[in-house]
């Protein structure tokens, strides 16, 4: 008797390892629009190519894609989009893989990077597990994300004639009240100051969505109700139930964010209408076959916080 009991104690264990393996394997899919997809084609396309940098809001595969927003956006002008987005990424690691962003030749790049950086800060603990986690050379801080960032834009600048954004962070949890809402706000602002000593433009996600938050007739929910393994839960019912982004978010008491981290379609088109803006702003001043950075003046119409 004791034996079959741990036999299907055995069994439901390889099962359920076997089910997040194949989530996980799920959720880091790349898009077939990743770099190392699109390089073979960057030397004979002559279409206006736009990369997008991030983590997994950028990737889109567990939070809603906007990357694939702006590709149907601008398919009738012929622009492709570049998604290197990759999970759980640091602007460390960011920096480490600038190689396969300025291979595809871009004619604008965006910037979306920062919310695992201020996970990390959160607490010691989280600190020393996102450093072990990701590979950092350095307990994450602040100080090393306004370093890195600085790096990123600076060897862009350097490789690339493309104009550059960075974008604000989307909050952790919809609740401006607690710390870790207040601290995508901290980190948004050492975005914004980046930028403008880089001579880049910034795009104000952050100061949108907390608009939108703020507009709302019911309180955001707080990131104190976080728990591990609810993304876990997202990606079941993302991958297993086929539910959409705005379904799960519903169901989880959100207006923007679906799991106190990752954007519902809402939220994915509100980052898709920044960066539409910013394209947008960029054609009026130059062909986009000879881009030029769009002066700061221009970057000053984003910040409209």
């Amino acid at each position: 008797m004791m034996g079959t009991v741990l036999f299907l104690v055995l069994c439901l264990a390889g099962g359920g390892y076997g089910l997040y393996r194949w989530l996980q394997f799920q959720s880091d899919r790349l898009p077939p629009n990743a770099p190392r997809r699109m390089v073979a084609t960057a030397d004979v396309c002559d279409h206006p190519t736009v990369v997008c940098i991030g983590d997994s809001l950028t990737q889109g595969r567990t939070s809603s894609d906007y990357v694939a927003l702006l590709q149907e956006r601008f398919r009738p002008k012929g622009y492709r989009f570049v998604n290197a987005g990759l999970n759980g990424e640091l602007a460390y690691n960011v920096r480490q893989r600038l190689e396969a962003v300025i291979a595809c030749r871009p004619s604008w790049i965006t910037l979306l990077v920062g919310t695992n950086d201020v996970y990390a800060d959160l607490s010691t603990a989280n600190a020393h597990e996102t450093m072990a986690q990701m590979a950092l050379p350095e307990l994450p801080s602040r100080e090393a994300f306004r370093r890195y960032l600085t790096e990123i834009c600076l060897q862009l600048r350097k490789a690339t004639t493309a104009p550059l954004a960075l974008l604000s962070l989307p909050p952790l949890g919809e609740d401006p009240g607690h710390r870790a809402f207040q601290l995508t706000a901290d980190y948004s602002r050492i975005i914004q100051t980046v930028a403008h000593e880089t001579g880049n433009t910034y795009l104000p996600i952050h100061e949108r969505m907390r608009a939108y938050l703020e507009s709302q007739d019911r309180p955001g929910r707080s990131f104190a109700a976080y728990r591990d393994g609810m993304g876990l839960a997202v990606k079941a019912r993302r991958f297993l139930l086929r539910q959409s982004f705005d379904t799960i978010s519903r169901r989880n008491g959100f207006a923007l964010l679906t799991d106190f981290f990752h954007l519902n379609d809402v939220g994915a088109a509100m980052v898709a209408d920044a960066v539409a803006e910013f394209i947008m702003v960029g054609e009026s001043h130059d062909s986009i076959c000879t881009p030029r950075r769009p002066c700061l003046q221009d970057a000053g119409r984003f910040a409209d916080s």
